[in-house]
């Protein structure tokens, strides 16, 4: 993350990198964050090298957060014991916990990494910083500008109400109404947006105060819009 930082910066992700730091030192200064109301939507701790992410330390930092916000797990190289328990967290929360996978994402590339295989040369930096953007961008920089959103929902055409992980959520069609049926876009919403049907990108609205929209579902080819709205309980 080191190497990293500079380019993430550029990408527009305030990063904070030190070497040797442990998963528990990530967890205060996220709770420090959250005190002083500095503490972003979308929060990512790439730590676990310098010791195994132990065991309760991932829900704490959930915790911190709160249900809202979304937290990135960066798996760690050469460290089976955090990689095991992030990917166990992203299975348990799959509306909260983003998964990068740069153990994955890494296989094969050894000639982006020092000798010992963990630390990262200027391609490698490039790389990571790549797949963290990448990965973050849906949630933390959902694209206003781009998807014009309409600023109320009043006309678009309604496909009922689903239930999603404890949450009811209205769905709403809109764009290509004639291209998607509502069955398959309560199908859409119904799953854990970190966890959206391939050929969709799902763009988390909470935060953006555009429209009502909590949930934004855009088809790969453009031609289709799925929104779904927060519906108050019964």
């Amino acid at each position: 993350m080191i190497f990293a930082a500079p380019i993430l910066g550029r990408m527009g992700v305030e990063t904070d990198a030190h070497g040797c730091r442990q998963f528990s030192e990530g967890i205060r200064m996220l709770a420090g964050r959250r005190a002083a109301g500095s503490l972003p939507h979308v929060a990512v701790l790439a730590l676990g090298a310098n010791g195994p992410v132990g065991p309760g330390q991932i829900a704490s930092a959930l915790r911190v957060i709160g249900r809202r916000r979304v937290l990135g797990l960066v798996t760690a190289r050469r460290s089976p014991v955090t990689d095991a328990r992030m990917h166990a967290a992203a299975r348990s929360h799959p509306d909260r916990v983003v998964l990068i996978d740069w153990v994955s994402f890494s296989a094969g590339h050894g000639g982006w990494f020092a000798g010992d295989g963990l630390h990262v040369d200027e391609q490698g930096a490039a790389a990571y910083a790549r797949l963290i953007h990448r990965t973050i961008a849906p949630f933390a920089f959902p694209p206003v500008r781009a998807l014009r959103m309409p600023r109320h929902s009043t006309g678009r055409r309604g496909c009922g109400v689903v239930h999603q992980l404890g949450r009811r959520l209205r769905v709403f069609v809109v764009r290509g109404t004639h291209r998607i049926v509502c069955v398959r876009a309560r199908a859409l919403v119904r799953r854990p947006p970190l966890r959206v049907a391939g050929g969709w990108t799902a763009y988390d609205w909470r935060r953006t105060g555009d429209g009502p929209w909590a949930w934004v579902y855009r088809r790969h080819d453009g031609r289709v819009v799925v929104a779904a709205v927060e519906a108050k309980r019964r």
